[in-house]
Formats: C-alpha cells, structure tokens, sequence
C-alpha cells in the first residue's frame, strides 16, 4: 500500500516592511476611454471603473435613454473589453497574491483584486439588449 506523505505545512511568513502599490493594468486600455467620463472623474480613476461607477449608477437611477447606457447593451464588443480588461488584471493581482517572493504587494494585489471581481461581475451580469435590461431593472416596466 502507498501512503502519500504531507509536507510539514509552513506558517505563512509575516511582513511588516514598506507596503507598495500595483498599478491597473489593462484597465487603462485606450479603447476602454470614453471623454464624456473624463470629464467626471480624476485621472487616478482607471477606465474600467469609470464605466463601471457610471454605469451601475444610471441603472440603480433608472436613466436608461442615456447613452452610456445604450452604449454598453448595444455594443458586445465595449462589453467584451470591458470584462476581459477585470480577468487579466485580475489573474495578474492573483498571481501576485499567491507568490511569496512579492509581499511589499499583497495587500495592494488584494484590494484590487476585491474591486476588480466586483466589476467584472457587474459587466458580466449587463444583459446584450436594452429592452432587456429595462425590463429587468425597472419596476414600472410590466
């Protein structure tokens, strides 16, 4: 009979050195820019969470003739950027979490890693169709 053998399991290693920042990646693809949303947030805000904070804002508004709005149900492509900008970023603050030989950035790669999920779970959710997303949104529209 073979008996697998555990390796004695290693306390994580505690650090309390200088902490640093990880910078978005792919967020801040060009084609993710849009200049009415620059005009309402700071440059600090990447593109990717200017149109998530837009966005979930008119919907929780019910602003659905505006055209940020019309923009993301009607054009798959802006949605599949949008979502594929959270994976990679994502995998990236993943991949730095789970690499011990980086923790001046773990707590940064998990900050950001918790945002990122959130909007990646918002764009997903977006239905492709206008009517659509009335329809599940707005009380008044049966």
């Amino acid at each position: 009979m073979i008996r697998l053998v555990k390796p004695k399991r290693q306390l994580p290693i505690s650090y309390n050195g200088p902490h640093r920042q990880l910078e978005f990646y792919h967020c801040w693809r060009p084609w993710l820019n849009n200049p009415w949303l620059n005009k309402l947030y700071k440059e600090s805000v990447c593109y990717t969470e200017r149109w998530y904070l837009e966005l979930r804002k008119m919907i929780l508004d019910s602003q659905w003739n505006h055209p940020l709005v019309y923009s993301i149900t009607g054009d798959i492509e802006l949605k599949k950027s949008l979502v594929k900008s959270t994976v990679l970023d994502g995998a990236m603050f993943r991949t730095i979490i789970n690499d011990p030989a980086y923790p001046e950035y773990h707590i940064s790669a998990s900050v950001n890693l918790k945002k990122i999920n959130r909007w990646c779970a918002f764009f997903v959710s977006l239905p492709d169709s206008h009517k659509t997303l009335v329809h599940l949104n707005d009380p008044l529209s049966d």
